[in-house]
């Protein structure tokens, strides 16, 4: 019996003891999270009661992301420039904190001592939210809308924003709108589009899915939204895009499945060049519009179109109607001087 009560002394010892250990972590945790949440809210200019999910995972995310390591190194960059030129030097966790300071200059001064009390890492974080809020607020005025676009789309979506800069909050935007008029089209055992989509996608591919994004979805917005095709990326963006952001064989199957053969041909072509687009234009029009069983009245019709275009300049009708030109002249008479004097063609 008194050995019971011993090893229920000890396991007992032990609980208090870890839960001693793991509450100083959870607290200061707590602590941090309230900061970037504050951050966010205050750097976009929203209210404060604006619930964001996920700041944990995101700030852990941000750490990992090479896209964001590259676009705090170019501020850092272009900030050692400035204090060189100065002639003052600085380390890389005080450059990252005096960026924060410039461009939290309008906070409440109790948030700038809290974010002083961050690790290195977490400034870093710190410093790509920010920049997210900040293109935020430019790229959608509206405070109504940018702050349901917060609720929306979430800290990696920012994030996201943040490392990219103010042409994917531009993009986000778009998206935004095109998901409140309910034209993002998704098919069957595919579930609804949310903006958190694009911040999650933008931050787990980085440029390599901000690259996909530029060269392939934008030039054809209208049939990626409309044909599935966009819903259908945001869910599984590995199947359309390789790591360097460029449209695969699987892909393509799927936008053709999607979008059609003519539509997923152009689409492909925009990413490979004019010349590879048409021809996979031409290719898809032969599989398509000229085959089947109606075909000899496409060719015959695009013999038509192709024979009045070329007859709508004036050379080429005066070279044609020169073997017959005398069907058209009166027996016995004399042969029409060009107009406008010798040497020039008569216009046929």
């Amino acid at each position: 019996m008194r050995d019971r009560s011993v090893t229920s002394r000890c396991v007992l010892s032990l609980l208090g003891g870890a839960l001693l250990a793991i509450a100083p972590a959870s607290s200061a945790w707590g602590q941090r999270g309230a900061v970037f949440g504050d951050l966010i809210r205050k750097a976009a200019r929203v209210s404060d009661d604006i619930p964001l999910r996920r700041l944990d995972e995101v700030v852990e995310d941000i750490g990992r992301s090479q896209t964001t390591r590259e676009a705090v190194e170019s501020e850092i960059r272009q900030s050692s420039r400035a204090l060189e030129e100065a002639g003052k030097t600085a380390s890389r966790s005080e450059r990252i904190l005096e960026l924060l300071r410039k461009s939290t200059t309008q906070l409440d001064p109790s948030l700038l001592r809290r974010i002083e009390l961050l690790d290195e890492g977490s400034r870093e974080a710190a410093l790509v939210l920010v920049r997210g809020g900040e293109h935020l607020r430019t790229s959608v005025p509206d405070l109504a809308v940018r702050s349901r676009f917060l609720r929306d789309g979430g800290p990696e979506t920012v994030a996201a924003v943040g490392a990219l800069g103010p042409d994917a909050a531009r993009a986000a935007a778009r998206l935004d709108e095109a998901i409140r008029a309910g034209s993002v089209v998704v098919r069957e055992a595919s579930r609804p589009v949310a903006l958190a989509d694009f911040g999650r996608v933008m931050s787990q591919g980085g440029k390599a899915s901000w690259d996909f994004w530029r060269i392939y979805v934008q030039p054809h917005w209208k049939v990626w939204i409309a044909s599935g095709a966009l819903a259908a990326y945001l869910a599984d963006p590995k199947e359309f895009q390789d790591a360097a952001g460029r449209l695969t064989e699987s892909g393509f199957k799927r936008l053709t499945e999607l979008a059609g053969s003519v539509a997923a041909a152009a689409i492909r072509g925009v990413g490979q060049g004019s010349g590879r687009a048409a021809e996979d234009v031409t290719t898809a029009l032969a599989e398509t519009f000229l085959t089947g069983p109606r075909r000899i009245y496409a060719i015959i019709g695009t013999a038509i179109l192709v024979l009045g275009l070329t007859l709508s300049f004036r050379r080429v009708r005066h070279s044609v109607m020169k073997p017959i030109r005398w069907l058209l002249e009166a027996p016995g008479s004399k042969p029409v001087a060009p107009r406008g004097g010798v040497g020039e063609p008569r216009d046929w």
